[in-house]
């Protein structure tokens, strides 16, 4: 099975976003499928391709926005002009393989921008298409005027649909009228790379961390305010925050304002190995997102076998509940948070969390070969 697969983020030169395309791949091409990704070149205005490994080719498509999100053009007047040239390169290139290589089928991440691209394709080249929604196109691009329109036209005329979440598939279901949207988790394989990053010496400290990009939606500004609490109520801690994002500054000024600095420490970007190691480390792992499907340090949480802290957004509430991964707190509340995190401060109580069944079965659910699997069989169902 030939698969273009067309995505507005893959991981390169440091880059994160879509960082699980790479496993999906691997699992679909174990299975039989042959796939050609198509995403942006985000560090020139040429276009190129080249093998990434046996069964995985890729071709970047030029354009002059380099990385900066789609959804922060619509705010200017010259970022139209970004957006038409995005979508018509990608349009171009994407034609250019169908002609070229003649796929079975064309799979979108995410309804947008991804998703307009294979629908006008498909349109083009008369070539199926489907598409995996995955949070930030429905929690977020859907509830614009200008782009909720055009996100229920791309979901009704797929002729599969797929989320990443058990929410994210009602809400896309009901974004095209009732069809049936599957679940497919998105999740990744942490590599062995490692930096020189060492945690510090946490000897009598209740230890947590939390992972993701430095931005607002993901919540790090609340988590801190809920360190500020345990430090009133003297509570020995450290609080590992990992990643960079374009709210670094803002967080570091925060930290600073609440006298936090040898209590909350920013990493910044860790390599694989160095997350493995400081999952082992900590006590619990801390998700204070503001929205949300199933993130990754879920997955990657639960792989670690430690307890979780979530906030009831997307399907993380529901899961750490079934499962029993940890406490469950509302977004925006950082005293909810400090309350969590008080508790999990006891040894005792943390340990009543792990059950290795459910661990062991949550683990098997949103791994990316289960995602892959769903998928593939799917879209072979097609046929």
């Amino acid at each position: 099975m030939k698969i273009l697969l067309i995505t507005s983020s893959f991981p390169k030169n440091g880059r994160i976003g879509g960082i699980f395309i790479p496993d999906t791949v691997r699992a679909l091409n174990k299975m039989g499928g042959v796939v050609h990704i198509l995403t942006q070149n985000c560090d020139s205005t040429s276009n190129y391709s080249e093998t990434l490994w046996p069964g995985c080719e890729i071709t970047y498509f030029g354009w002059n926005g380099k990385d900066v999100a789609l959804i922060s053009l619509f705010k200017k007047i010259s970022g139209i002009f970004l957006i038409l040239q995005y979508f018509l390169n990608g349009i171009i290139s994407g034609k250019r393989i169908c002609k070229k290589w003649n796929p079975d089928i064309i799979f979108a991440e995410w309804l947008i921008p991804s998703g307009l691209i294979a629908c006008i394709l498909s349109l083009l080249t008369k070539t199926p298409y489907c598409c995996r929604a995955l949070g930030s196109d429905v929690y977020i691009a859907a509830d614009s005027f200008v782009v909720r329109p055009i996100i229920k036209q791309i979901a009704k005329r797929s002729s599969l649909l797929f989320a990443d979440g058990f929410d994210l598939c009602r809400k896309t279901s009901a974004l095209a009228d009732g069809k049936e949207c599957y679940f497919a988790a998105t999740a990744r394989r942490l590599e062995n790379k490692k930096s020189d990053f060492i945690h510090l010496d946490d000897t009598r400290l209740f230890t947590f961390c939390s992972l993701g990009r430095l931005h607002k939606v993901k919540g790090f500004d609340f988590l801190i305010k809920a360190c500020s609490l345990l430090q009133k109520k003297n509570i020995n801690f450290r609080c590992y925050i990992v990643g960079d994002g374009e709210e670094k500054k803002s967080f570091e000024m925060l930290i600073k304002n609440l006298a936090l600095e040898k209590k909350v420490i920013l990493t910044g970007r860790l390599e694989d190995a160095d997350i493995s190691d400081l999952f082992r480390h900590v006590d619990c792992i801390v998700i204070p997102s503001i929205s949300e499907s199933i993130p990754l340090v879920l997955s990657e949480g639960v792989n670690a076998h430690k307890p979780l802290i979530v906030t009831n957004v997307g399907d993380m509430g529901y899961l750490a509940e079934k499962y029993k991964l940890g406490y469950v707190v509302e977004k925006e509340n950082y005293n909810d948070l400090a309350e969590a995190l008080i508790k999990m401060s006891n040894a005792k109580i943390r340990a009543s969390f792990f059950d290795k069944h459910n661990y062991d079965e949550l683990s098997s659910i949103l791994s990316p070969d289960s995602g892959a699997r769903t998928i593939y069989e799917k879209i072979k169902g097609l046929k």
